[in-house]
């Protein structure tokens, strides 16, 4: 699974490594540190996902824009909240 957030001009994706990447450097760097697989609390069905649950959590104005498992794509609405 892949999560993409964004706010304006920048954006940010998960990696299954549990790291992020950026169209900024600091985003990434920033993202690495707030939103890391460290910082999730108890289990989770999907650790992507509950990264970039962390990271709109952190970074108020970033919103999830996609969210994309092997072929199948869906919008932030469609999947249900898991707990981060």
């Amino acid at each position: 699974m892949s999560v993409k957030i964004e706010w304006k001009i920048f954006t940010a994706e998960t990696q299954s490594d549990g790291t992020w990447k950026s169209n900024s450097p600091s985003l990434a760097e920033l993202l690495n540190v707030i939103a890391s697989p460290a910082r999730i609390k108890g289990p989770t069905q999907d650790l992507e996902y509950s990264m970039a649950q962390l990271a709109v959590k952190g970074l108020p104005y970033f919103k999830i824009t996609e969210i994309t498992s092997g072929s199948a794509r869906a919008s932030g609405n469609e999947i249900g909240p898991i707990q981060a």
